[in-house]
């Protein structure tokens, strides 16, 4: 390579490489700094969309399990209210066996209905006093539709409808297989039993004053305890699908973001070294940078010699 003052390629070519090489060194720096292999798109587009897409998916599915855990919620304080109105029942039906004996006088059957009707209001009061949000859980009447979706890739809808709940679980799968309906009629001391308990005025309905109704209310508690027990078992199962479906959906959440981290996150062995490289290349380039300068003194020097 012949010298020259006018253009010095050594110089040039010495920049171009150090330039290069800081810029490497300062991509690396920001990743190291940030954690993320991925800071704009210049460095993987196709990278970050698909990293983008999967936390937007990882973001619905979370939202997608604080719903089912609410719909978990939801199906517990039925269960709880049902538990109550259960104790009563039992109650109910101790107090009619009690009227029912031939060792029972009149004025004892008297007491014995007074605190049977009471529990029967008891039981309707407990039907309207077990809400969830706001809405009345036992009483069949709101009519509220909550659409709490976690996304449209993976919704997730708690629906209050006027004689049934519904959690829909579909993950973006309209199938109906993917619906958990819950179904609770209007549970109060009306509908209990064959015939209903009958809360209306204190002569109608169930009662436990004479020996005949006694026996009457025995069978009627009967049926209103066997069909709770139906409801009560019923939620049960719903409870633990819901209890599934949210152990699911946090494994799917796993599965997503190990995958983004794949695509997203800094590996942190291999960009230290590269970063290392990258510093070791600068301190280099500045160094040929500093010799491929003096190039031109040496052509002066030979004018010199030539004096």
């Amino acid at each position: 390579m012949g010298l020259r003052i006018r253009t010095n390629v050594s110089s040039l070519n010495a920049q171009r490489r150090l330039e290069s090489s800081t810029e490497a060194l300062g991509n690396s720096a920001a990743k190291l700094a940030s954690g993320d292999r991925i800071n704009r798109a210049a460095d993987d587009a196709a990278g970050l969309a698909i990293s983008d897409n999967l936390r937007a998916d990882v973001r619905s599915l979370a939202q997608a399990r604080r719903n089912a855990n609410d719909g978990i919620s939801l199906v517990q304080t039925a269960e709880g209210g049902l538990m109550e109105t259960t104790n009563m029942l039992a109650r109910l039906r101790e107090l009619a066996v009690q009227s029912a004996s031939d060792t029972i006088g009149v004025s004892e059957r008297e007491f014995l209905d007074r605190e049977f009707r009471a529990l029967k209001m008891e039981i309707d009061r407990i039907a309207l006093s077990t809400d969830f949000n706001g809405t009345r859980l036992l009483v069949g009447q709101n009519e509220i539709n909550d659409d709490l979706k976690g996304g449209n890739a993976f919704p997730l809808e708690i629906q209050v409808s006027k004689d049934y709940y519904k959690v829909s679980d579909s993950l973006g799968d309209p199938n109906p297989v993917n619906i958990i309906r819950i179904d609770l009629q209007r549970l109060n001391a009306t509908t209990y039993g064959e015939g209903g308990l009958g809360l209306g005025k204190q002569e109608e309905g169930a009662r436990i004053n004479t020996k005949e109704s006694a026996q009457t209310s025995i069978s009627t508690l009967d049926d209103a305890i066997l069909q709770i027990n139906d409801y009560r078992s019923y939620l049960g199962a719903i409870q633990n699908r819901l209890t599934t479906t949210v152990s699911n959906l946090g494994s799917q959440v796993e599965n997503l973001e190990t995958a983004r981290s794949r695509i997203r996150d800094t590996d942190f062995a291999s960009e230290s070294a590269l970063y290392t490289q990258n510093k070791i290349l600068q301190q280099a380039g500045t160094s040929v940078l500093s010799q491929a300068n003096q190039q031109p003194s040496i052509v002066l020097g030979l004018l010199q010699n030539m004096g």
